[in-house]
């Protein structure tokens, strides 16, 4: 009887392999995962430098990873084995009160040597940015788990990340101002400011924001019962429930109409837009994309708002759910993403006159792993060129290449 019921195993065993093992080289792939919102590994090239360079195992690993067949079964069936186990984290989430999934930061995700440099590097972007005598500002988006420290589990601790605003303030000149949002934030925490399944604030949470911005940026912000809110999706579940697949019931997306008529263009694509929501983005997966339609490397908004002023933001996504607030303030409003933005930006700002205030608004956490602030290096003053001396120039280097043509063809 023991030898029977060991044969049936080993043989369950090897059906089970060879079953899954088809099914990673036969079965159905895809390129991307709607539920994670992002690039699935598709079968890496072979080739003997990829296998020489450990490329080709490193994608390969990757690959059977996301193209195993019914993942999501076993994510969830995982999460629901941690549950029972008593594990309050897992795959970088917290799963906190009252449906809350917030995500863990630790030191170990962040590279220190990187970090100081975003530090060093963004801050001397506002230093250069203060000097031409521009209202400069940089202000840090705290991350749910900084803020909804009451949601954590019992003993969990939130990452500290307060030295990163600290430690840029350290190195600005007095042409630049702080802006703290954390205690802002926090003294709001038992309000509904954070997604429950997802990395981003609510508009209600940007709001918070805005009003924290407001005395710095020299406007008076308007009561939040003065905006029309409209509740346009209540089955937004987002990147933190993705990680898990299992512990919250879906959120709902709210937003707060401008009081104010806005012309959209977004650069770089063809479409321009009469509003700064995309009721589109409802029908996807990525709902949090119904702010803005989602990200742009620029995104040139104008309004018809009682004001001269002209404010450029360094933004990321958080800053999307906020603009619906500012636009109320300003004729014109200029979103630069690092991520996607491939101009010069101190040039961009040299040479518009018309902006009257740069603000630099980015979430803590992913301003400590963007691997793209390096595009803030500087460039000599020195280097830039108006139009007018840059046609002078070509004018010069066209005439001196006549000239040549000349000699040539007497000799």
């Amino acid at each position: 009887m023991k030898k029977a019921f060991s044969i049936a195993f080993v043989a369950l065993f090897i059906s089970l392999v060879v079953f899954f093992t088809a099914f990673s080289i036969f079965g159905k792939k895809s390129d991307f995962s709607v539920k994670e919102n992002r690039a699935l590994q598709t079968l890496p090239e072979f080739s003997l430098e990829a296998i020489s360079d450990g490329t080709f195992q490193e994608q390969y690993d990757d690959y059977l990873s996301d193209q195993f067949e019914f993942r999501d079964f076993w994510v969830t069936a995982k999460t629901k084995i941690m549950l029972a186990l008593g594990k309050k984290d897992m795959n970088g989430v917290y799963l906190g009160s009252d449906g809350y999934i917030i995500e863990k930061y630790t030191e170990a995700d962040f590279d220190e040597d990187n970090v100081n440099e975003n530090i060093d590097l963004i801050s001397g972007f506002l230093n250069r940015t203060a000097e031409l005598e521009i209202g400069t500002f940089v202000s840090f988006v705290p991350s749910k788990g900084t803020v909804l420290s009451n949601r954590l589990p019992k003993n969990a601790l939130a990452f500290d990340s307060s030295f990163v605003q600290s430690g840029v303030q350290s190195k600005l000149s007095k042409g630049v101002r702080s802006i703290d949002l954390v205690e802002p934030l926090k003294s709001h925490q038992d309000e509904y400011i954070f997604f429950k399944t997802d990395h981003h604030w609510t508009a209600l949470g940007a709001y918070y924001a805005y009003e924290a911005l407001s005395d710095e940026l020299g406007f008076d912000a308007l009561p939040l019962d003065s905006f029309e809110a409209e509740d346009v999706t209540t089955s937004f579940v987002g990147s933190s429930f993705d990680k898990i697949q299992l512990g919250s019931t879906p959120d709902t997306v709210t937003a707060y109409k401008p009081k104010v008529n806005v012309k959209v263009n977004f650069h770089g694509e063809a479409e321009k837009a009469s509003s700064l929501f995309a009721p589109q983005a409802l029908e996807g997966k990525s709902k949090y994309e119904y702010f803005l339609g989602g990200n742009y490397a620029r995104v040139d908004i104008k309004t018809d708002a009682d004001s001269d002023s002209t404010l450029l933001i360094v933004k990321d996504s958080y800053t999307n759910a906020i603009v619906p607030f500012l636009a109320n303030h300003f004729k014109k409003i200029i979103l630069i993403d690092m991520r996607f933005f491939t101009g010069d930006l101190d040039q961009l700002i040299y040479d518009d006159y018309s902006i009257d205030n740069v603000l630099v608004l980015l979430n803590t956490e992913k301003f400590m792993q963007d691997p793209n602030m390096t595009k803030l290096e500087f460039v000599d003053e020195s280097e830039y060129l108006d139009q007018e001396e840059m046609d002078e120039q070509e004018k010069i280097l066209s005439e001196l290449e006549e000239e040549e043509k000349n000699e040539k063809s007497k000799k």
